[in-house]
């Protein structure tokens, strides 16, 4: 594949930099750059679990689904889950450190972040250890792979999905393969049985979801059901937080001068909240904050959303430039909106290949267009696992950054270019970079 969806949704949108929108034809119906509902169609009958994710539903269920998912999201949620992932960014460490290639022998920053969140959706949310630093094989991790690794044969099963979506079903086309399904399945069932049984309370994502109070009216959540909670929290935490992980490294290595401001933030902060690496302590590093920003505007690891227009009657909107008339959108018509041409559009961000945290300054992100930032996307369907996300990337973050000085290695491509081959954001040839030991 020379050129990703997201790539070509790219070059459409730079084609027509003077238009507020353009339409195309989506195989067989017209489409639109620009609502409420994602335009990914997944079977419940075909692939049960997937089919619960908030981002495949709509109407009643997705209003049902999303309500509970971000009951266990709050910040309070977050907060109990921190020991959690602060736990799996020690073994983290250690695995840099035990793997002997500090200096010279560089790590590829995706995989080294994939084994972290996968370690850390693993505990918080299947209640497991996932051992991905022990053994890069690891049943947990493997089915992960699996499920969201780049393939030829995922990039087909989506394609199929977003330019066929009625011959999902036909073709029998799953998100979730069936014995990962009921792989997921045996590990909730497992550990329910075994928490009940022995009265195990770990604050983490399980317990949320299992104890979760209802109306007298509404029914109680199945195994099934919070089998689909638990992988929605792993697709939520597991692929895009790698990706973003492992671009933020790469920007702190090509910026030697922000990753010792970064790092001198770190301690400052941690020696005010008494030398203890706390929940209230990473809420307090705003140049973390605004360098995970920066990253993920750069670096968006979805290059692109696709909606359906949901309003009765469809929409009307205003001329696409001076010279053209209003275009009426039908009910159900596609919707794609370019993200990353969006976020590398100078027109709402100067020099925009440039990382420069300053642009999320508390002087200078009130001057951002609205919606000309989406990393989580916008609106009532924004990233409900957002705050999860962001957890687990600061705290890897400082653990490295505390203990290590990272180089952008050699056998990185600069300048960086997208790999076609994924529906996310990948450098071709990878993201590698050496880990040098600080002296404390």
């Amino acid at each position: 594949m020379k050129r990703s969806l997201g790539q070509v949704y790219t070059d459409i949108y730079n084609a027509h930099k003077d238009d507020r929108y353009v339409g195309f034809y989506k195989v067989r119906q017209p489409g639109f750059y620009s609502f409420d509902k994602n335009d990914v169609y997944v079977d419940e009958t075909v692939d049960p679990i997937a089919s619960k994710n908030p981002f495949f539903q709509y109407g009643p269920q997705w209003k049902i689904n999303r309500s509970q998912l971000s009951y266990c999201f709050t910040s309070g949620k977050m907060k109990n889950m921190f020991p959690l992932v602060l736990e799996v960014s020690q073994n983290l460490i250690k695995h840099i450190e035990a793997e002997g290639k500090l200096g010279g022998n560089p790590f590829d920053a995706k995989d080294l972040a994939s084994k972290f969140t996968s370690d850390s959706v693993a505990s918080c949310a299947f209640g497991l250890q996932g051992k991905a630093f022990e053994d890069p094989n690891s049943e947990f991790r493997r089915v992960a792979k699996k499920v969201l690794e780049p393939s030829t044969i995922l990039s087909i099963k989506l394609l199929v999905m977003f330019l066929f979506p009625s011959c999902s079903k036909i073709l029998n086309v799953r998100f979730i393969p069936k014995d990962a399904a009921e792989y997921y399945f045996d590990i909730i069932k497992t550990t329910l049985s075994y928490r009940k049984e022995h009265n195990i309370i770990r604050n983490d994502f399980l317990d949320v979801v299992t104890h979760m109070k209802f109306k007298s009216n509404e029914p109680r959540l199945t195994v099934a059901d919070i089998t689909a909670h638990a992988v929605s929290f792993f697709g939520d935490g597991f692929e895009t937080s790698s990706i973003t992980l492992s671009f933020l490294l790469y920007d702190l290595a090509a910026n030697i001068d922000i990753q010792e401001k970064v790092r001198q933030e770190i301690c400052e902060v941690i020696k005010n909240h008494g030398d203890t690496m706390s929940y209230e302590a990473i809420q307090d590093m705003n140049l973390l904050d605004r360098c995970i920003s920066e990253s993920m505007r750069v670096h968006p690891p979805v290059l692109s959303l696709s909606k359906i227009c949901t309003g009765t009657g469809g929409y009307t909107l205003p001329p696409c430039n001076e010279t053209g008339k209003e275009v009426h959108i039908e009910e159900n018509t596609p919707i794609v909106i370019p993200i990353y041409a969006i976020h590398h559009d100078p027109k709402y961000y100067p020099n925009p290949e440039k990382f420069d945290p300053d642009r999320f300054s508390e002087n200078n992100k009130s001057e951002i267009s609205k919606g000309a930032y989406l990393p989580f996307g916008e609106g009532p369907r924004i990233c409900i696992g957002m705050k999860f996300a962001l957890l687990q990337i600061k705290i890897a973050t400082v653990a490295i950054v505390q203990k290590f000085d990272v180089r952008v290695n050699k056998k990185t491509k600069e300048p960086l270019e997208i790999n076609p081959n994924y529906f996310m954001l990948l450098a071709k040839g990878g993201l590698w970079l050496d880990f040098y030991q600080r002296s404390q």
